[in-house]
This record gives structure tokens, C-alpha cells and sequence, in this order.
């Protein structure tokens, strides 16, 4: 378990389980993604979700890999993952100003590079 005035993550025993993770949201970043969330349908129109943007799923990836390092390798192929499906889509000044909060401006460069011309 970690916990912070930011964030709290919960692991399960069992890796099978799987662990959740808490972002305490209030400062002006945290609470913009949740301004930004989509709701979609849920279960067949009975209920909504909201989703946070695949931007903002990355920057909330970006504090997870600052707050624990170990899950790293998972963070990044998911970071990875949407950027790819996402590419020319994402606002990348956006996903810069979630890597620069952590000191990883140059991270989020070599990423744009990659990804910023994928469809």
C-alpha cells in the first residue's frame, strides 16, 4: 500500500486481484481531468460512466510510474499503447505539461516524436 496527501494504492494479496488506485483530486490539474471526463452508456443505457481522455489517462499513468517505480514497465506499455491508437489525436501539450510537472519534459519529447504521427 502506498499513500500520499496525492494519491492512495491499495494491493491486493493476491496478485490475481490486482491493485486500485486513488488520486485525491484538488488541486487545479487533478480537477480539470475530472472536468474533462465523458460519460458514456453503461450497461445497456441503464447507467453512465465517466471516462477520463486518453490524455489525461496518460498523465495520471506519468504519477503512478513518479509514485512507484516498479510499475514502470506496465505504465509505459499502456502510455505506449494509447498513444499509438491515439497519435496524431492527443493534445501532446497537454500530455507535456503532465511530464514536465514530474521533470520528464524530455521523455514526453522522444514520445511525441514517435507517436505524434500515428493514426
Amino acid at each position: 500500500m502506498f499513500q500520499s496527501e496525492n494519491v492512495s494504492q491499495y494491493r491486493h494479496p493476491s496478485l490475481a486481484w490486482g491493485s486500485v488506485d486513488f488520486i485525491h483530486a484538488f488541486r487545479k490539474m487533478s480537477l480539470a481531468i475530472l472536468d474533462r471526463a465523458k460519460e458514456y452508456p453503461a450497461l445497456g443505457g441503464r447507467q453512465s460512466l465517466k471516462t477520463a481522455q486518453p490524455e489525461d489517462l496518460i498523465g495520471l499513468k506519468v504519477q503512478v510510474i513518479f509514485n512507484d517505480p516498479d510499475r514502470r514497465t506496465q505504465e509505459q506499455i499502456d502510455i505506449e499503447r494509447l498513444m499509438s491508437l491515439y497519435g496524431r489525436k492527443l493534445d501532446w501539450h497537454r500530455i507535456e505539461e503532465f511530464y514536465g510537472v514530474f521533470d520528464l519534459a524530455e521523455e514526453a519529447k522522444k514520445l511525441r516524436e514517435r507517436f505524434d504521427r500515428a493514426e
